[in-house]
């Protein structure tokens, strides 16, 4: 059976490589799937259109070399704790992209070392795509729990309803059939398995897109030369959940005269 610990061991020991082999910028933008600032930028504007305000409290998890880290920077009284599970990666996050109030830890397991009620926006990019099902549900729980009411959860996807990421599937078989070079897991969900999930933990579905759907609106402000304005697809599924807000109290009734 596959496991989170093996996943770990793999990702690592590819990071690792990619440092021996190429110089440092090139060896992180491979072992993240390459185009840095491109799903940076992608990633800053769907939160966005969710929910971030210049003073939210984000917990980042996968955050990596820092994609997301570096788009956020610019908000000042914006909190920030990045998790990962690679330390090459965050040190390299600290270095090139985190502000010095910036929090980034290497975690194991699916902790969530914040405070219950703490985030008002929680992030999973490309983080359920390598785990099992049971180990995305477990953090689900925590996520949560670190929520306040009104914060949000996104995470991407991979599902075969999208025929672009079919090919992943493909690098699985290819990588059952030969084992001959090193792989890590890659996970596909369901859009309709997400939805039992939610109603399961608590969560509020406001949104599920397709990775193939133009539903990114990348702004003026958040655009780069490299990133124009406009429409533009994720390439994975992505979701949107919300811990609902207490029902507000009913008015107290008014005595009789």
């Amino acid at each position: 059976m596959s496991t989170q610990f093996q996943y770990v061991q793999s990702y690592a020991a590819m990071v690792r490589a990619y440092l021996a082999a190429f110089p440092e910028d090139e060896a992180v933008a491979r072992s993240v799937g390459g185009a840095f600032e491109h799903f940076g930028v992608l990633e800053h504007s769907l939160l966005l259109q969710y929910g971030l305000q210049p003073d939210s409290r984000v917990i980042d998890v996968g955050c990596g070399a820092g994609r997301l880290t570096k788009q956020l920077v610019g908000y000042p009284k914006l909190q920030y704790i990045g998790l990962d599970v690679v330390p090459e990666l965050l040190d390299y996050n600290r270095r090139k992209a985190a502000r010095a109030d910036f929090r980034l830890e290497q975690v194991a397991g699916n902790t969530m070392p914040a405070p219950d009620g703490w985030a008002t926006l929680v992030t999973y990019f490309s983080v359920f795509t390598h785990l099992l099902h049971e180990e995305s549900y477990a953090y689900l729980e925590q996520t949560y729990r670190v929520l306040a009411p009104g914060g949000r959860v996104v995470f991407s996807f991979f599902e075969f309803a999208v025929e672009d990421q079919w090919s992943v599937f493909e690098g699985n078989v290819d990588w059952v059939r030969k084992r001959s070079y090193l792989g890590h897991i890659n996970v596909f969900m369901h859009a309709g398995d997400i939805e039992i999930w939610a109603r399961r933990l608590g969560f509020r579905v406001v949104a599920i897109r397709r990775g193939d759907e133009p539903s990114i609106q990348v702004t003026p402000e958040t655009a780069t030369e490299a990133v124009p304005a406009g429409l533009h697809v994720l390439g994975q599924s992505y979701c949107v959940l919300e811990k609902p807000r207490p029902p507000a109290a009913e008015p107290a009734a008014v005595p009789p005269g």
